[in-house]
């Protein structure tokens, strides 16, 4: 495996014991930090014909195995307030990407129910945890409360013996039985104010929730959804747009412009009714594919040219818009720009997206992908809102996720660090379009998420999640990324060359194997010498009381007792049933504080956490915590166990 060290090791062995009342640990689930946790993800109470498609989604926000001991899902029948069906979860397990499925055969779930068991409403599906003597037929009951659902499918239906008990202050959910004509369930996502909400969605048992906020596609007449450039005369083009569901567009004009001459080049009205999902679909009449609104017949083939050029809408009419000419100052909707090697006009890029850079496409590298919208749906004109996929007309987009992701970090070598931290977006830009160039792997901004900047020692530290498609995509961008910062990396900023490293901070007594590996040179040849500080794992704490597993951490300790950077060294977590790493965490670009500790742990953990896990991360045991240094590895989940 090239140049490795194992210089840490801690087997976890997990032994359980009798706790006293444990539900009173769970708190009120309005009063819970639900960002990790176990909630009711997704309910399909309603399906058309013999219900036999319902089901209940589970989901652990960790986004990976989870054990379901001590938890209750419990089905309250309105008329009567009593449960009509319980299910002990002990025993049960999420699977790796964290869901737990309840229902009927169709939908391939953990626990099957029989068809047409859950009720319409108005009634409540509640998840519970603790030694309650949950059982059908009890009165609705708040003790042990983890999460709830209380849903109806008529506007004049009461349930408010359900609210006051399992969610008080909150309304019984509506189910809009016309949302589609085929199927909804209610799904739960982050709301506009980042508070959990439900909404009627597309069924998705087992998956991702789409969760594209209907307020905010109400407040919006139309998006910019997918882009697909033909590179051939056998490639479909199309342009997909995105709107309130089930609803008629009028008084829109799709606008395509020139990105060298800023010249409109292209123009046709928009109207028609999107799909239940809210897509509507434009293209060539004459294609394999059905769309909702044609290209113009005397249309040149290909429509879409390759960049730079924008796509935009407007507001009004064709009759507004003459070829050839520059674009209207107001009506603006939303905008993309894309281009290849050449740059897009800077007015065109003011005008049209605020000055925001324009998508670089390598589809000649990729093949037939397209552009496709992976931000939905509060941000309009930002061409950076897009990524590279393939083609999914008429359907969601396929784009990165939380469930695929590591964070990374790198440095910016800057002496003016307070200047550069309102400058992060940008820096975020730049240091990814020279990432891309270099590997040729097809990723924008929008693969990173949730940046954090500070200044440190050398300069500007960027801490950043890496999302992905998958575990090998996941892997592949790492390895990338981690090639790409090998050596220190210049990149043009703001007319300006500046430096990105992979670590901003320098210890000059760190030797050149990590500490505790000795040299090659024969024992009672070297001089004297003082001791070499060790990085060790000092303390692990993988299990706490409850259900809530907030206050979990593993903390290093470099006997130094000193600022010590941690470049190359890896932290990974083995699973015991498997063998298999189911957590990885590259530590470069950190280091230890002026003590010589470092802490990785949950939210709740004081001191703060140098690097956060979502609670419930670390295993119980069987199991085992290791430290790596590596020059060349790269440690990646799923991997067998190393020495």
């Amino acid at each position: 495996m090239g140049d490795v060290c194992l210089v840490g090791l801690m087997v976890l062995v997990y032994i359980w014991f009798p706790r006293v009342a444990a539900q009173n640990l769970i708190k009120n689930p309005r009063d819970q930090n639900t960002e990790h946790t176990l909630l009711i993800n997704e309910v399909n109470a309603d399906t058309p014909g013999m219900d036999t498609s319902e089901f209940v989604e589970l989901y652990h926000t960790s986004g990976r195995t989870a054990r379901l001991d001590g938890y209750y899902l419990v089905f309250y029948n309105g008329n009567g307030n009593r449960a009509y069906k319980v299910l002990n979860l002990q025993g049960k397990v999420t699977n790796g990407q964290g869901f737990f499925l309840v229902g009927s055969p169709s939908v391939n779930p953990a626990i099957v129910i029989p068809k047409n068991t859950i009720q319409n409403g108005p009634d409540a599906i509640a998840l519970y945890y603790g030694k309650g003597n949950y059982k059908e037929g009890m009165d609705v009951t708040s003790r042990g409360l983890v999460d709830a659902l209380v849903h109806k499918t008529k506007k004049m239906d009461r349930a408010d013996t359900l609210v006051r008990v399992l969610t008080p202050g909150r309304d019984a959910f509506l189910e809009d039985s016309t949302f589609r004509t085929t199927d909804e369930s209610i799904e739960r996502c982050r709301g506009a104010d980042s508070q959990w909400i439900f909404q009627v969605a597309v069924p998705t048992p087992g998956t991702d929730n789409h969760c594209i906020l209907t307020s905010q596609l109400n407040a919006s007449a139309v998006l910019i959804s997918e882009v697909h450039t033909a590179s051939s005369a056998e490639d479909f083009e199309f342009i997909e747009l995105q709107g309130p569901h089930s609803t008629m567009l009028r008084d829109i004009v799709l606008v395509l412009i020139d990105g060298r001459t800023k010249d409109i080049y292209f123009t046709m009205d928009v109207y028609g009714k999107t799909s239940a999902d809210g897509l509507l679909l434009l293209g060539p009449a004459q294609s394999k594919a059905p769309v909702d609104l044609p290209f113009p017949e005397n249309s040149t083939h290909p429509v879409l040219r390759d960049g730079p050029n924008a796509v935009a809408l407007y507001r009004g009419n064709t009759s507004s818009f003459a070829l050839g000419k520059v674009l209207p100052a107001a009506g603006l909707l939303d905008a993309f720009v894309y281009t290849n090697s050449e740059g897009a006009s800077p007015e065109l890029l003011e005008a049209l997206t605020l000055g925001r850079p324009a998508l670089e496409s390598t589809r000649h590298q990729l093949g037939n992908v397209s552009m496709s919208r992976c931000n939905c749906c509060s941000v309009t004109r930002d061409s950076l809102s897009y990524v590279l996929s393939q083609p999914t007309p008429g359907k969601f987009n396929d784009c990165p996720s939380k469930r695929f992701s590591q964070t990374v970090s790198f440095c910016l070598l800057v002496a003016d660090c307070q200047e550069w931290l309102s400058k992060s977006e940008e820096v975020l830009t730049t240091l990814v379009q020279a990432f891309d160039r270099s590997c040729s792997c097809g990723v924008s901004p929008a693969y990173f998420k949730d940046s954090e900047v500070a200044c440190q020692d050398l300069g500007l530290l960027f801490t950043t999640l890496l999302t992905a498609k998958s575990e090998d995509q996941l892997s592949s961008l790492l390895l990338a990324f981690n090639t790409f910062l090998e050596s220190p990396r210049v990149v043009s900023f703001d007319r300006r060359n500046i430096t990105a490293e992979s670590s901003c901070f320098k210890d000059i007594n760190v030797p050149d194997l990590p500490p505790g590996v000795p040299s090659q040179v024969p024992e009672g040849t070297r001089e004297p010498s003082r001791q070499v500080g060790e990085l060790l794992i000092n303390e692990v704490n993988p299990d706490n009381p409850g259900g809530g597993e907030d206050a979990e951490y593993i903390e290093l300790f470099y006997t130094g007792r000193t600022h010590f950077d941690l470049q190359r060294y890896w932290l990974v977590l083995y699973n015991g049933r498997n063998s298999r790493a189911y957590r990885v965490l590259d530590l470069s670009g950190h280091h230890t504080d002026e003590l010589g500790y470092f802490l990785v742990g949950s939210s709740t953990v004081h001191p703060a956490p140098m690097i956060r896990l979502p609670p419930n991360t670390i295993q119980n045991g069987a199991d085992a915590v290791a430290l790596y240094y590596s020059n060349s590895t790269l440690y990646t989940v799923n991997m067998a166990v190393t020495c």
